[in-house]
């Protein structure tokens, strides 16, 4: 398994996902790794076989018209990879099961996402909030120099084996990670709710915990130092779970700490669910209560989805300087929000800075710029809404919709990228966090 993974569909390259994530299984990784919009609406339907049921929903709710009439014989899933865009999918009863399990928030294993750097190592891209690699203190930009087992040292020349070795570990059974920091850090797989939202200032950080991570906690380890007095960091990795709830009480403790200025970090973030961007869209002052973005279907119908409206504590005043981070894996729902911002005067163009990798990562991974989407966000403006077959419960994911910003806006298929006004950032992986990219960032904005 590569660190840069794609597959071939209908002969035009699919990237599955830049970065692999450490979970239970590898269908479930995959679930997680390919769901961007969910939409799910429940819809069961009694058909003679899967092939025809899933036939039948294409006919319905697809969002174009697509000619079926030589599908006889072909298995259900095939029939999704024959016909369809790479945002639709056929899951089992199984499959499905696991996806809701976790998309309600859920995830299982040790929490982060990397990368085999050649010269470097096994680099953390992503550590998921509340995970136990989150609780043991392992963050984005560590580098993992070799693991301890059975008294002695396994080291890792790609992704593969790392994978392979932390395919191995049995649930709850702890491991040491030598980091080349010095640090040693024993960390152990198991179940935990997802943190999806950080919160940081110079001072101090705040993330969530607790068996259902809906408690506030502080980790001043996490604070990021060249902040200036007044601004604050929020991260939001996905929109699924509680991620809406938990932005809330962030933003209701940036409005308690007397900020003025937020960056909001949604690098990595593939998107989720709509209902969590409608929820987050609600605690800003100048979007909430109005529409968040417009749904448009193939026969003409349309539905437009509105804005939360937040508890006054946790409005972030209209006031707010707000500045964007966003790569290459900035999709979906992500798009939608930062469509949010810019539609009603939130954010501009010009606040919003887009990662841009350095050819020395682009050659050792042996990829190119455009296959990455350097410079530019992931340009996914379509909505994938989710039928469940009530008589078996397997399930089929749709493309139903395209999307639309509040001004009128559809970025499918381009992006946000320097041809819209946006700033480009270099940087040295695909890696959220505290690192080279806010560093730049803060420069740019604050001249420190």
């Amino acid at each position: 398994m590569n660190s840069l993974r794609y597959s071939y569909k209908n002969g035009k390259i699919r990237n599955t996902k830049l970065i692999i994530i450490v979970a239970a299984s590898a269908t479930a990784v995959v679930l997680l790794l390919l769901a961007f919009f969910a939409g799910y609406a429940l819809r069961g339907a009694l058909m003679v076989s899967s092939s025809d049921w899933v036939i039948n929903m294409i006919s319905k709710y697809y969002y174009q018209d697509i000619d079926t009439s030589d599908s006889e014989d072909i298995a259900a899933d095939a029939l999704v990879d024959k016909y369809l865009d790479i945002y639709s999918e056929y899951y089992t009863a199984e499959e499905y099961e696991a996806l809701l399990k976790s998309n309600g928030g859920t995830s299982s294993g040790l929490g982060i996402s990397y990368a085999y750097i050649p010269g470097s190592g096994i680099t953390i891209v992503g550590s998921t909030g509340n995970s136990p690699a989150f609780k043991a203190g392992i963050r984005p930009g560590d580098v993992i120099q070799y693991a301890e087992k059975d008294g002695g040292r396994v080291s890792f020349n790609s992704s593969a084996s790392f994978s392979e070795f932390v395919a191995e570990l049995a649930d709850g059974a702890e491991t040491t990670f030598r980091l080349t920091d010095g640090r040693s850090v024993k960390v152990a797989k198991a179940e935990y709710t997802v943190s999806y939202v950080m919160l940081a200032t110079n001072s101090s950080a705040w993330t969530f915990t607790g068996d259902d991570a809906t408690e506030l906690t502080e980790t001043e380890g996490d604070a990021i130092a060249y902040l200036p007095d007044g601004a604050a960091y929020i991260s939001i990795s996905q929109f699924y779970g509680g991620a809406a709830d938990q932005f809330e009480m962030a933003a209701e403790q940036f409005n308690a700490l007397g900020c003025t200025t937020l960056i909001l970090d949604l690098r990595n973030n593939g998107g989720g669910y709509v209902s969590a961007m409608q929820g987050i869209s609600g605690c800003f002052e100048s979007s909430a209560g109005k529409p968040a973005m417009e749904a448009r279907a193939k026969d003409g119908s349309s539905e437009v989805y509105m804005a939360g409206t937040a508890p006054e504590e946790s409005v972030i005043s209209a006031d707010t300087e707000v500045y964007v981070l966003a790569n290459g894996n900035t999709a979906s729902a992500s798009e939608a929000l930062i469509g949010v911002l810019v539609s009603y005067g939130i954010t501009d163009y010009g606040n919003i800075y887009i990662s841009e990798y350095t050819n020395t990562y682009l050659t050792a991974m042996g990829v190119t710029a455009d296959q990455v989407k350097s410079g530019r966000t992931y340009g996914k403006g379509i909505m994938q809404s989710t039928y469940r077959n009530s008589s078996t419960g397997e399930a089929l994911k749709l493309t139903t919709h395209q999307i639309y910003w509040p001004d009128g806006t559809t970025i499918h298929g381009t992006g946000l990228s320097a041809e819209s006004g946006c700033n480009v950032v270099s940087s040295p992986m695909p890696m959220n966090g505290n690192g080279l990219e806010l560093r730049a960032v803060c420069r740019a904005v604050f001249g420190s």
